[in-house]
């Protein structure tokens, strides 16, 4: 009996271990040099702009789908200075994934907002949670 309980116990903990730094890893707000500047929940097939405050100054932007997949079709990202960067990434991007590091144009480029066009990979309950990050 004593020994059933240690091998459970033991079987949990090693199973607790394992899910921890994954679901920490998905949530995280600084991730290596990449910052969390907005998030935004994506709501049926079609587009959203994520409003971003502050001052951002950034080489390098990327774009995460957290708890449900997503197809980013188009990113166009707003500066400051009234200028536009469009760029086509056309990419599948599964729960907890990212897009690669995508350059900024010029040299530490105030970012104000960033215009997402998408489509939900599946129709289901769960919508995608996009996440804007940069460095």
């Amino acid at each position: 009996m004593n020994k059933r309980l240690i091998i459970a116990a033991a079987t949990l903990a090693t199973g607790l271990a394992a899910a921890s730094p994954a679901a920490a890893q998905q949530w995280r707000w600084n991730e290596g040099n990449w910052r969390t500047i907005g998030t935004t929940r994506v709501v049926g097939r079609d587009n959203v702009v994520v409003q971003l405050p502050g001052v951002t100054r950034q080489r390098e932007i990327r774009v995460c789908a957290l708890n449900a997949p997503l197809r980013l079709r188009d990113l166009d990202v707003r500066f400051a200075n009234g200028g536009r960067q469009d760029l086509n990434t056309r990419a599948v991007l599964d729960a907890g994934t990212c897009t690669r590091a995508i350059d900024l144009r010029g040299n530490r480029r105030d970012v104000t907002a960033v215009h997402l066009r998408y489509e939900p990979v599946a129709l289901r309950a769960a919508r995608p949670v996009v996440r804007v990050q940069v460095r």
